[in-house]
């Protein structure tokens, strides 16, 4: 059996007889399978069969015109023209703050989807104004009186500001005189986009639904002023007998202050064990889980079993006590142990729902979760930026000298060496420098300044990328005693005709980490801190050592393609992995012990920490090699854990029938006042270049993904008017389209 990569992977009610309740629903993921989509079912049984659909078809993509099917009811209470309306995936919402288009979650973003510009609703014509949103639309009636259970699922993504939202789904079998509601907000907070957990949604309706000739779903949002909800894919189905889920879950870090400090992603081991001044260890790990009880049948002895992978072998297992969970009920456990991580390595968090029943649906009953130790690195972040981070959006904030910052509790003397962050963005027009700032909590006299790195210019080169500077050492002032410090970056940009000056760039953001109380920024007009409620992707590096300096990374890649083109003959044909690692002289052969197709090697002694370039190459030849045309080689970052899953050449073979690698390539808005959205679908995953250049030909943004079949971004570099091209390489072709900024 091939070895696996370490996942770090993300991831309701009752019925009335008057008026209205309130049910708290709770997320869960849904399977995307195709075999069950789109089928009629007229058993009685607990099939989980898709019987009612909608993508949200409704308009031409270029033309943009649509018009909702018949049976559809869309009202705006506040009569100001907010309505629920469909949106083309080919154009980006509008406002002052929003510049979004199909989430990528959507399995469907291609035909378009429904949304409530609430942004864009309040900056018609370039005034901004604060009307609060009060809208809805009604499914026409759906037959489910042959059903006797019912869920609903949909795809959404969501952001929020300002005052207090109400955003649920709510369902009637009678047209209209009672609705049950279902919260679909999650308790995430203003100015968040919906986790990733919240963007999969299915809540079971059986007392509401379930042999009801008449039944209709209503998405209901008021109260935000500001940002988008947006949904797709919506569908009715059946429920399954036993379908327990793991709806939420919580890993909870011994912080030695508090009594815990949720989950942390990079820890340095010489600064946990100690005793907490609450009870325990430092770096003690608490898990819990919420179960859903999804099914039509009671889940039986149901229980949160946590397992701890190091490097891939098991550290750890521990269940929590069993219950007995009804149908359509939710409970949570807490693990009987908590787990105190004693060596470096890359830990792996398997949280699984557990019940002595005949699991139907057990890709919602776990989720994962990684934790590293090491020897220097304090970082809250995962390594992942979903957005980036500046005070530009805050009242009093976007001037130079701001800081953003996130805290660490610092609990054995140590020696800081310096500060690392993820460059964001960068506004080269605003002649962005920065610096890093070690700041420490002195109590009642506030934060201190204790040490500094130097000054430097912002440049594109480090966008999409990790900066580490050296703090200036003076023979004390880098000693750090415990306490509770923040690491910062300082802004300076210069703002035509702004003596305050402003940012210039943005650090990165992890929206996946809700330890918002950790995080905060400081605005130089005013002198004052705030909690930004952002994860900052900022971390400490200390003077320490311990940790693993070389690890081995195992190889695989899939021939199976190739294999069945004709291009690679097992048993006579070998592939080998050339790189920066080997001076690109290529390894010894890639081995297939089980006959499937998928290769493997391990290779020793790699420097941890160091990027690595590498491609595969079929007999040793440099002219059968992946991406011959020169296009980008794969990299990694090796880690104390390695195991890399590869496809050959991205899955592009000769005689297999397929189309241009890349499917599609959109570009919109276009024209554009400034930012505009790439949108790429590739057949086969495969590393992507994107380059654009201005009518000189010089380069003013470069990025490259790796490995991807569908991908998207928005570029915002405060573009002059005039023309662009944007080109797409992927190894195996390159193509190009104009953008117009005007």
């Amino acid at each position: 059996m091939k070895k696996f990569t370490l996942s770090i992977a993300a991831l309701a009610l009752c019925w009335i007889t008057y008026g209205q309740v309130a049910n708290q629903g709770i997320p869960v993921p849904f399977k995307d399978d195709p075999a069950q989509t789109n089928q009629l079912n007229t058993s009685l049984k607990g099939s989980g069969d898709v019987f009612w659909s909608t993508t949200f078809n409704w308009g031409d993509p270029i033309t943009k015109v649509w018009a909702p099917p018949t049976g559809w009811v869309i009202t705006d209470l506040t009569d100001l023209g907010n309505f629920w309306m469909w949106r083309s995936p080919y154009d980006t919402l509008g406002g002052c703050c929003t510049w979004s288009g199909p989430s990528k979650n959507f399995k469907t973003p291609l035909d378009g989807y429904i949304v409530v510009p609430a942004d864009e609703y309040n900056r018609r014509d370039g005034i901004g104004t604060s009307n609060p949103m009060n809208t809805f639309i009604i499914t026409p009636p759906i037959d489910c009186s042959s059903k006797t259970s019912v869920t609903v699922k949909f795809k959404q993504l969501f952001r929020l500001c300002c005052g207090t939202t109400i955003m649920q789904m709510l369902v009637t079998n009678d047209g209209g005189v009672h609705w049950a509601a279902y919260d679909c907000e999650f308790g995430v907070g203003n100015n968040r986009v919906a986790d990733a957990r919240y963007q999969n949604v299915e809540f079971n309706i059986t007392d509401v639904a379930a042999g009801m000739a008449n039944v209709q779903i209503k998405f209901s949002i008021s109260g935000n002023t500001h940002y988008y909800w947006m949904i797709d894919d919506l569908e009715l189905a059946e429920a399954f007998n036993n379908d327990l889920i793991l709806a939420d879950y919580w890993s909870d870090f011994n912080g030695g202050f508090d009594t815990g400090i949720g989950h942390i992603n990079y820890w340095p081991l010489s600064q946990m064990g100690m005793a907490s001044t609450v009870a325990g260890n430092i770096g003690d790990y608490t898990f819990k889980g919420a179960f859903l009880n999804n099914g039509n049948a009671d889940q039986e002895n149901t229980k949160l079993q946590m397992t701890v992978l190091r490097n891939g072998t098991q550290a750890f297992q521990d269940v929590s006590n069993g219950s007995t969970i009804w149908s359509l009920e939710r409970d949570t456990a807490t693990v009987n142990s908590v787990f105190l991580a004693n060596d470096y390595g890359d830990y792996q968090f398997n949280f699984t729902a557990i019940s002595d029943n005949n699991e139907e649906v057990p890709v919602n009953n776990s989720t994962k979760q990684g934790f590293t130790v090491t020897d220097t690195l304090f970082h809250r972040a995962d390594f992942t930026a979903e957005a980036g981070s500046n005070t530009g959006g805050w009242v009093g904030g976007a001037n130079a000298g701001d800081m953003v910052g996130v805290f660490y509790d610092v609990y054995q003397p140590c020696e800081i060496n310096s500060i690392t962050a993820y460059i964001s963005g960068v506004t080269i027009a605003q002649t962005p420098t920065f610096q890093y700032v070690l700041q420490k909590d002195m109590g009642v006299d506030g934060f201190v300044e204790l040490i500094l790195s130097d000054v430097i210019d912002a440049t594109l080169e480090q966008r999409g990328t990790y900066v580490t500077l050296d703090m200036q050492k003076d023979g004390e002032t880098e000693f750090l005693e415990p306490g509770t410090y923040i690491a910062c970056v300082r802004f300076w940009g210069v703002a035509e005709g702004d003596a305050d000056g402003t940012n210039g760039m943005s650090i990165g953001w992890d929206m996946d980490n809700s330890a918002d109380n950790y995080t905060y920024m400081y605005q130089a007009v005013g002198g004052n801190w705030y909690n930004s409620g952002k994860v900052n992707m900022i971390g400490i590096n200390i003077n320490a050592s311990g940790g693993p300096t070389q690890a081995p990374v195992t190889f695989n890649v899939d021939m199976t393609r190739h294999i069945a083109s004709g291009e690679f003959k097992p048993g006579t044909d070998f592939v080998d992995v050339s790189g920066s690692f080997n001076n690109w002289s290529g390894s010894a052969h890639l081995t297939d012990p089980e006959a499937d197709g998928i290769y493997t090697i391990t290779l020793e002694g790699m420097p941890v920490g160091q990027v690595i370039e590498y491609k595969y190459r079929i007999n040793g030849d440099w002219n059968t090699s992946e991406y011959p045309n020169g296009g980008p080689n794969r990299k990694y970052t090796v880690r104390y854990w390695n195991v890399l899953n590869n496809i050959y050449n991205g899955g592009v073979a000769a005689g297999v029938d397929q189309k241009s690698l890349v499917a599609s390539f959109s570009v919109y808005p276009n024209p554009t006042s400034g930012a505009f959205t790439v949108e790429i679908s590739n057949v086969v995953a495969s590393d992507l270049v994107i380059t654009l250049t201005n009518i000189q030909g010089q380069v003013i943004y470069q990025n490259t993904i790796a490995n991807v079949v569908n991908y998207q971004e928005t570029i915002d570099n405060k573009l002059s008017k005039g023309f662009y091209f944007l080109t797409v390489n992927n190894g195996k072709g390159v193509k190009v389209q104009k953008v117009v900024v005007q």
